[in-house]
C-alpha cells in the first residue's frame, strides 16, 4: 500500500495563511537585517511570506517579524517580487 508523501506546511507571517512550504518565500533574519532566501537553506531565524500576494509585502504586516527593518524588507520584496509579477504574461487582458 503506497503512503502519501509528507508535505511540510508553513504559515505566512503577514496573512497567517497556511500553505505548503514550497509555495512560500523564506526570509532569514541575520545580524545585517532580513535577507530573502529563495532556496530555503540559509542558516538563521526564518519566516515565510506569500510571494503571490502583494498585500503580504506591506511594511505594517512585516513588523512582527522584522521590527525596525520592516520598511527595508518591504521595499526589497516589492522590488524583487514586483519585477517578477510584472514580467508574467497577462492572461485574459486584451492588448491595446
Amino acid at each position: 500500500m503506497p503512503t502519501a508523501k509528507h508535505i511540510p506546511m508553513r504559515q505566512c507571517i503577514a496573512c497567517r495563511e497556511r500553505r505548503p512550504k514550497h509555495e512560500l518565500l523564506r526570509i532569514v533574519l541575520t545580524e545585517a537585517g532580513p535577507v530573502l532566501d529563495p532556496t530555503g537553506r540559509k542558516p538563521g531565524r526564518g519566516a515565510y511570506v506569500c510571494p503571490d500576494k502583494p498585500e503580504c509585502w506591506v511594511e505594517k504586516k512585516l513588523r512582527r517579524f522584522a521590527g525596525a527593518k520592516a520598511q527595508e524588507l518591504s521595499q526589497a520584496l516589492q522590488t524583487v517580487l514586483g519585477r517578477v509579477e510584472s514580467q508574467a504574461p497577462q492572461v485574459g487582458k486584451p492588448s491595446t
